[in-house]
């Protein structure tokens, strides 16, 4: 096929002018200039914000209360207790993970303790200063002004500081509030900032090249186009379609693709049916499965499924009780109450179910409902004994379905109900064997529609029993 391509619509041609066009150097200087102008960005917000915790924070302190604390000495006093108080509210309130404290007396490369939110620091007790963080903290103290420090390292990490001003009554400083934020979580991201940065940079070159943008336009939306049939597809997902109009290689493999999918997904369809046919024969009623499965895809319209979950749910509906292949006959059709022995191994059809669908990787989606079916929400159902969120949605939306269905069916052990009384029993069983939300969800639904949906209010013909 690529020999009937003119030159001009290869792609090895086309990407080797698109690498031409490229300005390497442009890239790299416009990735750095980004870069250092995001850096300084990041700084000064963070240290703007730290400022303004350490600012609004000092405000909560009673400076006299602190001076009493110093001129005490001690750590076990009211005066210390409630100064501590109000620092764990400063921290508390700003979700801070490091102590906030004051310090005061700055003395060469050293400064006092006053009182701290954690631990029980002597008040008073030398704090050896880090060299960035000198000037700063004299400064705060001597001009009363609040600042913040650039990033700094110390034995303990990588930090950014701010100080703010306790004053007294009287207006004079009395300590310093000290807000320490660890900048290892903002050197990471400066880091993830610096690769997205080169990226963008890279994207900016090629856009300022007229002739580089419209080949990469060209080549890159086919090839998308493809790889997001490939991606849903590796999700179960075999119902997308999409048309490539590109008339290069790229085009050829994706329309090669398209008639691919469109032949699995024939081949997977009859298999599906299948085994409903199978199903179906073994249970006596013809239609049964893909009535659970209509009724299971008329609630997901009002819960906003994704078409990956909506086929998973219709898949998972029309194959939820394969694991009763493994089941006898006869304890399926008893028309009595099963013995304790009878329904553990009717319990495990769920297990059974998972076990024959998981080998198979286009049957894979319909696991959460097969395996989750007969989950609860308040925890006592099996196989698991699942809880609330923890069963798949769609196994929670296809229980609701199936429990309308058994009402409004026989089954060997009693005679159908009225679809009204089947709401009825929904209600009851919300938060309780039923999700409440995917019960609200049906409910919505008018009477007369679940009956069309459900086939009526005829009895049918005996199924059976999902226990």
């Amino acid at each position: 096929m690529q020999a009937r391509l003119p030159v001009w619509r290869r792609l090895a041609w086309r990407l080797g002018a698109s690498v031409l066009l490229l300005t390497a150097l442009g890239i790299l200087l416009s990735g750095l200039l980004q870069y250092r102008a995001q850096d300084r960005w990041l700084r000064q917000s963070l240290g703007g914000l730290l400022l303004n915790i350490a600012r609004t924070g000092a405000l909560l302190v009673d400076g006299d209360l602190h001076r009493a604390v110093m001129q005490a000495g001690r750590n076990d006093t009211t005066a210390y207790a409630t100064i501590r108080a109000q620092l764990r509210k400063i921290q508390e309130t700003n979700r801070l993970a490091d102590p906030v404290y004051t310090l005061l007396d700055v003395e060469g490369d050293e400064a006092r303790f006053a009182v701290i939110t954690h631990g029980q620091e002597p008040v008073g007790k030398r704090y050896r200063l880090a060299p960035e963080i000198r000037p700063i903290l004299h400064r705060v103290l001597a001009e009363s002004t609040a600042a913040y420090t650039d990033v700094y390292v110390n034995e303990h990490g990588t930090w950014m500081t701010a100080f703010a001003p306790i004053r007294d009554a009287a207006g004079r400083t009395v300590a310093a509030l000290d807000v320490d934020f660890r900048a290892d979580v903002y050197l990471a991201e400066l880091g993830a900032v610096r690769r997205r940065l080169y990226l963008h940079s890279l994207a900016g070159a090629v856009l300022a090249l007229f002739a580089g943008v419209l080949l990469a336009r060209q080549i890159t939306r086919p090839v998308a186009q493809v790889a997001a049939l490939a991606r849903r597809v590796v999700e179960g997902d075999l119902s997308s379609r999409v048309r490539i109009a590109a008339r290069d290689e790229i085009g050829l493999l994706g329309n090669v693709f398209h008639l691919m999918v469109e032949r699995l997904h024939v081949s997977h369809r009859s298999m599906v049916d299948v085994l409903v046919r199978a199903l179906e024969a073994r249970g006596g009623e013809a239609g049964a499965l893909s009535r659970v499965a209509g009724a299971a895809l008329a609630v997901a319209e009002r819960l906003e499924l994704s078409p990956i979950q909506r086929e998973a749910l219709e898949l998972g509906a029309l194959l939820h009780d394969i694991g009763e292949i493994r089941t006898p006959e006869a304890l399926l059709q008893k028309a009595g109450p099963l013995t304790p022995e009878e329904r553990r191994v009717v319990e495990q059809h769920p297990a059974w179910g998972v076990d024959i669908l998981e080998t198979v990787p286009l049957l894979t989606p319909a696991l959460d409902v097969v395996g989750g079916h007969h989950e609860r929400y308040d925890g006592k159902g099996y196989p698991q004994g699942l809880r609330g969120e923890e069963i798949p949605l769609t196994a929670r939306i296809f229980a609701v379905v199936d429990t309308l269905d058994a009402i409004t069916h026989d089954r060997p052990h009693r005679s159908a109900r009225q679809v009204s009384e089947a709401l009825e029993e929904l209600r009851r069983e919300a938060g309780k064997q039923l999700d409440p939300r995917v019960v609200e969800a049906a409910l919505a639904i008018p009477p007369a529609r679940w009956a069309e949906l459900l086939g009526g209010q005829e009895p049918a013909r005996a199924t059976p029993l999902s226990r």
